[in-house]
């Protein structure tokens, strides 16, 4: 028999179309398929999505507070106010996500991808953990001043 946290992962990638608002707190969802997926307003906070897949998905208003999600691929994610407060996505693949209004408090981002993010602000990558492995977009201008510190300014 297939471990429990095995099919979890197949019941919610099954449910996919239909998770807003789930309570998936604490789910073991390492490497799903969930692309295209709605999942506004879950909770997803302490969950483990390593190498998961959630293209285009939507995570508006969901909490991810102290989620794993790193070398996820996050492509054109819809992140609008969700909660990514010491979430790890180091790693990750943001690649065209949108981060408007997302709170981003000690939020892990070495080594992400974030080319092409929209909506991301300085105060977000002040707040979170970035290194110089971390993609980020055009508009934003770092000046490293030590091996961990730094300057951030947006480019018109």
């Amino acid at each position: 028999m297939l471990p429990e946290w095995i099919l979890k992962r197949i019941e919610v990638e099954k449910s996919k179309e239909n998770l807003s608002g789930a309570d998936l707190n604490d789910a073991k969802l390492n490497k799903a398929k969930l692309n295209d997926a709605n999942l506004s307003n879950a909770d997803l906070s302490d969950a483990y999505l390593i190498q998961a897949s959630l293209t285009s998905a939507d995570l508006s208003h969901a909490d991810l507070s102290r989620a794993v999600l790193s070398q996820a691929d996050l492509k054109g994610v819809k992140l609008v106010s969700a909660n990514l407060t010491d979430a790890y996505l180091s790693e990750a693949d943001l690649e065209g996500a949108d981060l408007e209004d997302a709170e981003m408090l000690e939020t892990h981002l070495e080594g992400a991808n974030l080319l092409q993010v929209k909506n991301l602000t300085c105060e977000q990558i002040e707040d979170a953990y970035i290194d110089k492995n971390t993609r980020l977009p055009e508009y934003v201008e770092i000046i490293w001043t030590q091996d961990n510190t730094f300057t951030c300014k947006i480019n018109p």
